[in-house]
């Protein structure tokens, strides 16, 4: 399978901005346009705090801007609703006074245009520690902005719930795009936080680094390396894209997706009211919350115990399961879909927990499936993510009928 979408990271990538020398004066500019009531110093360590707190969420259900701001605003005795004003004022009238701290890369542009011009999808996967609205001007001094240029997704920290480099990061991304992993070539040059972890995805990398420069680990394997110049010039040679050869999936792979599918389904519905809940785009589809109720019963009555059943009897038979017909059985239209999505998200969770006690061996473990044969634990937890990304599928086509 060709590559059919590319993945930005924007800070050191299409950017010339070294993210560690540009966080000191961009920090002390917000601190002083705030003007709080609290020590410098004070403001800084919670500000660091609070980012070391999304890059260590590991919560489906929380974004990273819900884990900054549990920490951040009690730590400095200030309420959101007074700061958030500020900061977004912050934004739109001085930060552009930070632009002298980064170079433009003048290749990004040519590289952008290719890019769209030939027909890919293009998205920003820049850390999402960020709000929107820096991350927006950042891609304006860099000369590829989002007026311009039609991106499918830009990552920011108002709706994602993993930073990098946890691989769940890129498994939002992917579920985000509706991709799998060999459609993806992602393009960075953090080794730490580009390469390796979305090469743990089974994404396939382009290393933006001097061409002699050693890789600091060889975990991972990318396709190329070199300036955005020789990117692009790489990407045009020949079939470039259309020979990179998929990346084997892993155990820590299938984990993420699970991961990853849950917090997307969780901001797709985020704001539904009841209508929404309930609206059926034709008499034969699903609604979102027949969708999720069928999500919440499959994870707790058939995929869980699956697990349980491999990982307890040697080599178990798995008996197949017609859970479809639950939809009418169970009346799950008449159910409240908001609280089915959150018993599905606990579900969910366990399996989770499950997955993270598992050895390498036991990600091994044989089973005997009804309907694929001869399979193990690990292709098991891969047919669960093709059936959420079934479902999720079919909630994004509800709800853009719908909307």
């Amino acid at each position: 399978m060709s590559i059919t979408t590319l993945l930005f990271d924007l800070d050191g990538t299409l950017l010339g901005n070294d993210i560690e020398k540009f966080i000191p004066p961009y920090f002390k500019r917000l601190a002083a346009h705030l003007a709080l009531d609290v020590p410098q110093q004070t403001f800084f360590a919670e500000l660091f705090a609070g980012m070391q707190k999304m890059f260590a969420n590991a919560d489906p259900r929380r974004t990273l801007e819900d884990v900054f701001g549990e920490h951040f605003y009690p730590a400095i005795n200030a309420s959101a609703e007074t700061l958030k004003p500020q900061i977004e004022n912050f934004y739109e009238q001085h930060f552009d006074s930070l632009r002298g701290e980064t170079t433009l890369f003048p290749a990004a542009r040519e590289v952008m245009r290719w890019a769209i011009d030939s027909g890919l999808k293009v998205a920003i996967a820049t850390n999402a520690m960020f709000p929107r609205a820096p991350i927006l001007r950042r891609l304006d001094w860099a000369g590829v902005s989002a007026d311009e240029f039609p991106y499918v997704l830009i990552t920011t920290l108002e709706f994602m719930h993993f930073a990098k480099p946890n691989p769940e990061y890129y498994a939002e991304v992917l579920t985000l795009l509706d991709r799998r992993p060999e459609e993806v070539l992602m393009v960075g040059n953090d080794w730490f936080h580009d390469i390796a972890p979305a090469n743990v995805m089974g994404i396939n990398t382009f290393w933006i680094a001097p061409a002699d420069s050693a890789p600091p680990a060889n975990t991972a394997h990318p396709v190329g390396q070199g300036d955005l110049a020789q990117f692009l010039a790489w990407a045009r040679e020949g079939n470039g894209l259309d020979d990179v050869s998929p990346l084997p999936v892993s155990a820590r792979s299938v984990r993420a997706q699970q991961a990853g599918m849950l917090a997307v389904t969780l901001e797709l519905v985020r704001g539904f009211n009841k209508a929404d809940w309930q609206r059926r785009p034709n008499p034969e589809s699903w609604s979102p919350t027949e969708i999720v109720c069928h999500l919440r019963d499959v994870e707790i009555e058939v995929n869980l115990p699956r697990l349980r059943r491999v990982l307890e009897e040697a080599n178990p038979f798995i008996s197949a399961i017609d859970s479809d017909r639950w939809a009418e059985e169970r009346d799950y239209q008449s159910q409240c879909g908001r609280a089915a999505l959150a018993d599905f998200a606990e579900a969910r969770r366990e399996t989770l927990a499950l997955l993270d006690s598992l050895s390498e061996a036991d990600w091994k473990r044989p089973a005997r499936h009804a309907i694929f044969g001869p399979t193990t634990l690990q292709e098991l937890v891969t047919f669960t993510n093709e059936h959420d990304r079934l479902h999720l599928r079919q909630m994004r086509e509800n709800i853009s009928i719908t909307k």
